[in-house]
């Protein structure tokens, strides 16, 4: 397991030190300059600060001093040895040289030493400069020898360092590690050849993420970095994140995706619409388009960092419109598109229903909410389930220590930027304990996991919390609900849980409950009047539907359906409308804490694709809908909460599904059916079944099964686990296929 080599206790306690607002300003000498310096401050850190440059390879701001690479040597007066800047606190009274001739010769020597086992024939060649014209045929050859083959060519931190020291000839024998390149993985490959052994990347996974997938293996010449037992990183901890390859200083660690989309030319400061953190983040690109994402201050989950560019730049993305006639689909201008929609939306006004993603801007949002206002559309309505309460989710800080309940959400997979986002911000790791039938990741990790049946996981977190005789209830033993309060005595109780995964929930005023969704902007639609999708969907009035970043069933038949999206959708359709990426538009939403977060053009809208705003305003203005406007009308109906019907459990319908929330999704677009790589980290195209219901029904896996509910059959791939609990199937919402809401259903297969 990763461990810090003992560091001064001045240093391994800084961070503590500056959060409890230690000064304790110092006076240091630094090259014949005084300077002052606080408590707790390495040397590395003042000379950064003061403009002093010292050079670095295993260094990273974010992460504990490591002194490896040896190169932020300096010498202190009353020293005898040179000492690394980046592991040295100051101390009052100190005296520094960073840049004396012995410095220098002993940073050549280190690089040197380094660039042994590296392979360095094009740092040293006196003709790099005129090699690029007739290397670029080569470039993408599997095995790197040298920086013209390399992906990060230009980005390479010993290109620059070669540069700076002037270094011309290597005085050692070269040795080649000669390890085939890792490529298995979905989104980035590893070729330890180009490793330096800097540890960034151990330590980014380790600290920045929690991880710990990545370590250092053997010792001395056979040191290498890699995974536990040389696993997949499938099959270890990894939360595909990327913060190793964001750490590494060479190409040992490249994003399969961007490696060769070329240099970045500018980087554009924006947030992610993938799910409801909205992380901040920087959108690289060239004159090619987008090439890839990185955070900005906090870490970015797979999504985030691994989705975003493939999605903008997607061959199968549509940017023009299209209109089906014969049967066949024909491109068309958008002054023709605009006429056929607004026609379309005349001819059936009292009869249109409008279903529109969560994931859209406000100003989009606010402009089809004037739209249907205008027309008189009463079936208004979205995809995910806005009943119930959704205040922010914002914790303060607690004199005790903090107990979290998690109730059928993953936090590892769906809110991992979360999850480390809270444990920094009460500086500790919380008590986790999950009440979820469904084994989750952050089951697997958690403290205590509670198995409950399904629908009695509020009740279970009831009786825990109240002063009842404990009793077995729900599939969990009174052992376990003895332990459980055994462990929360002396902790304030935190909930979080998914109200679209729970179908009834009740929390009191006096228990600290906040909902995870990852869908954007629910907290502002909860307050609205807006109708479910299915809502809309069982209206049999309704025969002509709009939908913005929405899907609807195969199986349900319209006169006419206009989409706007980026994508085609696989059901029926009369008019396609190519939305811009939320990348391509400048707008708001609101993230999952209440607050406005913005979003920042990079670039213009791909193809003849347009915002949705300017597609919606467009139409509003050619269909002239002023004068159809009669009276106030509401925009629909906020349904009351659901009840919930008793269990039919007859013999025609022997499981129960569970449906949730997908997180991993664009625009109600599952990102495994757009993007490769996806469907091996997040098993939303399977509907998941115990290995002893698998059995008893003769169920493989590569082979479709029938899922037969009462209102809709669908085909689906089984993925056979024990993460399900036997009687019980799991599948994530899949609107096309009817994959809704979790009822009574029969598995037929054959």
């Amino acid at each position: 397991m990763y461990k810090m080599r003992n560091l001064p206790e001045c240093l391994s306690t800084k961070i503590q030190c500056c959060e409890k607002g230690v000064t304790g300003n110092m006076k240091i000498i630094i090259n014949d300059k005084k300077i002052d310096a606080r408590k707790g401050e390495t040397l590395l850190e003042v000379c950064r600060r003061e403009g002093i440059y010292i050079p670095t390879l295993c260094y990273q701001e974010n992460l504990t001093p490591y002194g490896g690479c040896r190169l932020c040597i300096v010498e202190v007066e009353g020293n005898p040895k040179p000492m690394t800047a980046c592991t040295l606190p100051v101390q009052d009274g100190m005296v520094v040289k960073t840049d004396t001739p012995l410095l220098k010769e002993l940073r050549r020597f280190t690089l040197q030493l380094i660039l042994s086992e590296h392979p360095y024939s094009c740092l040293i060649c006196n003709k790099k400069q005129d090699c690029s014209n007739y290397m670029e045929c080569i470039e993408k050859e599997p095995i790197t020898f040298g920086c013209k083959y390399c992906p990060a060519n230009g980005n390479c931190e010993l290109q620059k360092l070669v540069e700076e020291f002037g270094i011309e000839e290597i005085p050692f024998p070269f040795r080649y590690r000669n390890i085939p390149v890792e490529d298995y993985d979905p989104f980035f490959e590893r070729d330890y050849n180009l490793c330096i052994l800097c540890g960034r990347c151990v330590r980014a996974c380790a600290e920045l993420r929690q991880a710990y997938a990545i370590d250092f293996h053997h010792r001395g010449p056979k040191t290498l970095v890699g995974t536990p037992f040389n696993l997949s990183h499938l099959d270890t901890n990894c939360q595909f994140c990327g913060a190793c390859v964001d750490a590494c200083p060479t190409g040992a660690m490249r994003e399969r995706y961007s490696k060769y989309l070329g240099r970045c030319e500018k980087e554009v400061k924006t947030h992610c619409m993938l799910c409801s953190m909205g992380c901040e983040l920087f959108a690289e690109v060239n004159g090619n388009g987008i090439i890839r994402t990185k955070p900005d201050k906090e870490p970015l989950c797979a999504r985030g960092r691994f989705g975003i560019a493939p999605l903008v730049n997607h061959p199968k993305r549509i940017t023009t419109p299209l209109v089906k006639r014969d049967g066949n689909l024909i491109e068309i201008s958008w002054d023709e598109a605009i006429d056929i929609a607004g026609n379309i939306l005349k001819e059936h006004q009292d009869k249109t229903g409008i279903i529109f993603s969560t994931d859209l801007t406000l100003e989009a949002i606010t402009a089809l909410n004037t739209f249907a206002e205008i027309m008189g559309v009463e079936e208004f309505g979205t995809e995910i389930n806005l009943t119930g309460s959704f205040d922010e989710v914002c914790l303060d800080r607690q004199d005790k220590k903090i107990a979290l309940f998690v109730l059928n959400v993953d936090l590892i997979e769906d809110f991992s930027v979360f999850l480390l986002s809270l444990k920094k911000f009460l500086n500790e790791n919380p008590l986790v304990i999950v009440i979820d039938s469904i084994q989750t990741k952050i089951a697997e990790s958690a403290d205590l996991w509670l198995r409950p049946e399904f629908n009695k996981e509020w009740e279970v977190l009831n009786l825990i919390l109240s002063s009842d005789k404990l009793t077995d209830f729900a599939g969990i033993k009174k052992q376990e609900f003895i332990e459980v309060r055994r462990l929360l005595k002396n902790r304030e109780v935190c909930v979080l849980y998914n109200p679209n995964n729970i179908k009834e929930f009740k929390c009191s005023n006096e228990l600290k409950c906040f909902p995870l969704i990852s869908s954007l902007n629910h907290t502002f639609l909860s307050k609205a009047n807006i109708l479910k999708a299915r809502d809309v969907l069982n209206n049999s009035a309704i025969e002509c539907l709009y939908l913005i970043g929405a899907t609807i069933p195969k199986t349900k038949k319209y006169k006419k359906v206009i989409v706007q999206d980026c994508f085609l959708p696989d059901f029926d359709f009369d008019l396609f409308l190519p939305s811009a990426t939320f990348i391509e538009v400048d707008g708001s939403f609101i993230d999952n804490k209440g607050k406005e977060k913005r979003l920042k053009k990079v670039f213009e809208p791909r193809g003849n694709s347009r915002p949705d705003e300017w597609i919606i305003k467009s139409i509003v203005e050619r269909m002239d809908l002023e004068r159809f406007k009669s009276g106030d009308s509401s925009i629909g109906v906020k349904p009351e909460v659901e009840k919930i019907e008793g269990e039919d459990k007859s013999s025609d319908y022997p499981f129960y599904l569970i449906v949730r929330e997908n997180g991993f999704r664009f625009r109600n677009r599952r990102l495994s059916d757009l993007l490769k790589g996806f469907e091996r980290i997040h098993k939303d195209r399977y509907l998941w079944i115990n290995p002893e219901d698998a059995r008893k029904l003769k169920i493989e896996e590569g082979k479709k099964v029938k899922i037969v509910a009462k209102d809709f059959e669908a085909e689906i791939n089984p993925f056979i686990t024990e993460r399900v609990p036997a009687g019980y199937v799991f599948a994530y919402c899949d609107t096309e296929n009817g994959l809704i809401e979790s009822k009574r259903v029969r598995i037929e297969c054959g």
